[in-house]
């Protein structure tokens, strides 16, 4: 791992003393708790970490720190452990292990999903792991619009009636295809391909699927107090796009929080405005 771990730490390290000025800035009495959850010097609950999310209006840095920092919550009592099961997932993809971590509840012990925040990680819980590698970012999301190029309508026959003015007749999408369809712009907007977009026969799905439900054994050799119910995995394009793409969840989960429930839109850009995958 050594010197891009190396240099990767010092950059979190800074970071993390510039967002201490502008999270002091902004949440007054609670400074100095929210300051040492920021630091990863306590461990963080729910409602601490639903404060923090609340209080900054940068959210890469928190991103970074809690979501893609650090050892997990499911490895917490032995992190030797985690470098283990990180060496074997980097092994499968034939990236490094500095290019793998565990996110979602089985990272901080309970979802930071805005449509599932709080939940807290349990047996039946799926364990999320981030696989950074641009080759196969490029590769699988290829993959994936050459088969959604092939879901109609046909572009033609929309095309012709549109041309020939037939009707008023809105054109009609299976609402399963328009979910991926949607699903695989955003992500690939964001710089990361989820492989469950694919159809199951298709070699790239199966291939990543068999390599990362390959260590489903080894995670239970590893952790067997620790029963999963699947290993799932997302391919990001690099380290940058993994911290994009989880900051923007995190903003959607203070704008839901601060609505009352309900998403709010973010003036700051139409993207963020989009709803993000159950991280």
């Amino acid at each position: 791992m050594g010197k891009s771990n190396y240099n990767k730490t010092v950059e979190v390290d800074s970071a993390v003393s510039i967002e201490k000025g502008v999270v002091s800035s902004v949440i007054g009495r609670n400074t100095e708790n929210l300051l040492e959850l920021l630091d990863g010097r306590v461990k963080v609950s729910s409602e601490e970490f639903k404060s923090l999310i609340v209080s900054v209006d940068s959210h890469n840095i928190v991103a970074k720190v809690f979501l893609l920092e650090g050892t997990p919550y499911v490895f917490s009592e032995s992190p030797m452990k985690y470098v283990i099961f990180r060496e074997q997932v980097a092994e499968r993809f034939s990236v490094g292990s500095q290019d793998v971590c565990i996110v979602g509840s089985a990272k901080l012990g309970f979802s930071t999903s805005p449509n599932k925040f709080g939940r807290e990680f349990k047996e039946e819980s799926d364990v999320d792991v981030v696989v950074i590698s641009e080759s196969l970012f490029y590769q699988g999301s290829f993959e994936l619009f050459k088969y959604l190029n092939f879901i109609g309508p046909n572009l033609n026959d929309v095309r012709n009636k549109s041309d020939n003015k037939i009707g008023d007749s809105k054109v009609q999408v299976d609402q399963i295809d328009w979910v991926k369809i949607k699903e695989g712009l955003r992500n690939y907007t964001f710089n990361n391909f989820n492989p469950s977009l694919l159809p199951g026969d298709n070699e790239i799905r199966k291939d990543i699927f068999d390599k990362i439900t390959s260590t489903s054994g080894l995670f239970l050799a590893l952790q067997p107090q620790v029963f999963v119910s699947k290993i799932r995995c997302r391919i990001f394009k690099s380290w940058k796009a993994a911290e994009d793409y989880y900051s923007n969840s995190l903003r959607q989960l203070k704008y839901k929080i601060i609505g009352g429930g309900e998403y709010l839109e973010d003036p700051s850009a139409e993207l963020k405005r989009d709803d993000i995958e159950d991280a």
